[in-house]
């Protein structure tokens, strides 16, 4: 590769960002900078999208959102609600390992020295599953740590794939009269969700508002649908948001009535959804879910296939001081 130059691309250079989005297997619905402007907007933090760029041409780069948190100056890949972001680089045309890898190492060696010199006390990256590669990370003095996500394939008959149990859940659901239908009703939504934080004594993560401009996004891009499953009573027992870009379709979020749990209306909802979603010929879906014990059991009923991916931390030198200070207080304490 040539020399290589990192900085923070203009406004007038998010299109260029998009493209490079759109056509890296690296990028995802999460790295657009209209889902990001979003983030930026409702939780009030900087983004700035650092572009690594070789003679001109936008190679590589990575979006981050900066923040303060006490005395230290903060960086995310993500926010809540947001699974995935961090590295995107551009499709090598080498058929050798070694030159692929060398392209995609001083990419990403590019950027962590620019951080470096942006003196955060911690920067958080969230890559997206298909960047298995971190080693550039791990030479340059990162931690890292794995994390899962479920994978549905759509390409096989979807009645066959799912287990026996939702199988016999699905037809339980359809006994009890659910009917599934697509909706654009935010309040619904944000109704069920709050319920469903309740139920856990927890406090949602985002309010009504962050809802409201998603699904506004959804409806201007059209890059998603909310999918609502009805009891014959009328109430709604179970709502999804799939979301998608032009690799991948998405379980972005979920919520279900707490009394409404025992119909089946979740699994014949997703049934639903995964044969839409097929029809479009989409190959699979991420059905994320695979980092909680309670919801990995659901999802697993599904066949789902399990994969890692991996979100890398870097510290500064005072920070580490200060949450080994921290950490020795407390085991004195006990």
């Amino acid at each position: 590769m040539g020399e290589l130059e990192v900085r923070a691309l203009n406004k007038d250079e998010y299109s260029l960002w998009d493209h490079l989005v759109e056509t890296s297997p690296y990028g995802t619905i999460f790295h657009k900078s209209s889902w990001m402007n979003i983030g930026r907007e409702i939780f009030d933090r900087k983004l700035i999208i650092y572009g690594c760029f070789e003679r001109g041409d936008l190679v590589g780069g990575c979006p981050l959102f900066i923040y303060k948190s006490s005395i230290f100056k903060m960086a995310n890949s993500t926010f809540e609600m947001s699974p995935y972001g961090g590295i995107v680089l551009q499709v090598t045309s080498s058929s050798k390992v070694r030159e692929r890898e060398k392209q995609e190492r001083d990419i990403i060696e590019s950027l962590c020295n620019n951080f470096d010199k942006q003196r955060f006390s911690r920067v958080d990256i969230a890559n997206s599953p298909n960047l298995v590669d971190i080693r550039p990370f791990i030479w340059n003095d990162w931690e890292y740590k794995l994390r899962y996500v479920y994978y549905f394939s759509l390409k096989d008959e979807i009645e066959k794939k799912v287990s026996k149990k939702v199988r016999n859940t699905v037809r339980k659901a359809i006994n009890n009269a659910i009917k599934i239908k697509r909706s654009n009703d935010v309040d619904l939504f944000h109704d069920l969700f709050v319920m469903t934080y309740e139920k856990q004594d927890r406090e949602p993560p985002v309010k009504k508002q962050f809802f409201e401009k998603i699904i506004a996004l959804i409806e201007s891009e059209n890059i998603g649908e909310m999918w609502i499953a009805e009891a014959s009573s009328g109430k709604v027992a179970s709502a999804e948001i799939i979301i998608w870009d032009n690799k991948n379709a998405y379980r972005w979020a979920a919520a279900s009535h707490t009394e409404l749990k025992n119909t089946g209306a979740t699994s014949l909802l997703l049934f639903e959804i995964f044969k839409d979603l097929k029809k479009r010929e989409f190959k699979e879906i991420n059905l994320m879910a695979a980092n909680s014990p309670h919801l990995a059991k659901f999802i697993s009923s599904f066949n789902p296939r399990l994969v890692s991916y991996y979100s890398v931390i870097k510290k500064s030198r005072f920070r580490k001081i200060v949450e080994s200070i921290y950490h020795s207080l407390n085991r004195l304490k006990k």
